[in-house]
């Protein structure tokens, strides 16, 4: 009985030592990052320019500030993983059809709304809002095409 008993203890330590331990920085739920209690303690701030369009959403290859979690410059999109009020702006120039938008997509949902958006020939835009976890904003190009002096920032004014 007792070589028993060491013999499931043994194989209990075994298996525990071979689980691989996450880094305290990073969780994952599925493929989506989730933020620390650390991460949400600092600023969150972005700023992208050098504008491209993928699927009519703007994408900013070139990062001018990445601070904090939560914006992918390949996608465009910042996801919100620390709650808060937050200030997004975006300026564009381009071709005289071009009509930029800021869009939020709601956590659990599928679909973008706009926010807030520029006349014909774009123009720029300022905009609070409250974002919870897992909420998304991006910029889109509803026509026309911007130039690369297009720029795309937010950052938290406030935590929650």
């Amino acid at each position: 009985m007792l070589v028993w008993a060491v013999i499931i203890l043994t194989a209990n330590v075994v298996v525990k030592a071979t689980s691989p331990i996450p880094p305290d920085n990073i969780t994952t739920n599925g493929s989506q990052k989730l933020a620390t209690a650390s991460d949400c303690s600092k600023p969150v701030a972005f700023s992208g320019t050098r504008a491209n369009i993928q699927e009519g959403r703007v994408i900013l290859p070139e990062t001018l500030l990445d601070q904090g979690v939560g914006y992918v410059a390949s996608t465009g999109i910042f996801t919100t993983y620390c709650p808060g009020l937050y200030q997004f702006s975006f300026v564009g120039y381009g071709d005289k059809e071009l009509r930029l938008s800021l869009k939020r997509k709601l956590s659990k949902t599928d679909s973008w709304q706009p926010v807030a958006s520029t006349g014909l020939g774009g123009g720029s835009n300022i905009v609070l809002l409250r974002m919870a976890v897992g909420h998304q904003v991006a910029l889109f190009a509803d026509a026309g095409k911007p130039d690369d002096s297009t720029t795309f920032s937010g950052y938290r004014i406030a935590k929650e």
